[in-house]
């Protein structure tokens, strides 16, 4: 896989959470070169943030019920990275 495919499907993982809570309220412009070439060159990037959220509790909550502990350099209950999670 290369680098863009791999954002690429980041990208999807995400809009996969933000459309199936469908809070459209909130915004949640993808990431990838092909949400950008869809917006075209007048694109005013939103993103609120909530897709990306959902899918980090979400991996969070996957890894403890699969037994895996949370990495030290993240936080175990947000899953944010510590240098994050302090600002």
């Amino acid at each position: 896989m290369t680098k863009d495919q791999a954002i690429e499907q980041a990208c999807a993982i995400v809009a996969l959470a933000y459309r199936s809570i469908g809070a459209y309220e909130h915004p949640s412009d993808g990431f990838c070169s092909r949400c950008s070439e869809l917006q075209g060159d007048s694109w005013n990037y939103q993103n609120d943030g909530i897709g990306l959220e959902y899918v980090r509790l979400a991996v969070v909550r996957a890894l403890k019920e699969d037994g895996y502990a949370i990495n030290g350099g993240f936080d175990s209950i947000t899953g944010k990275e510590k240098e994050q999670y302090n600002d």
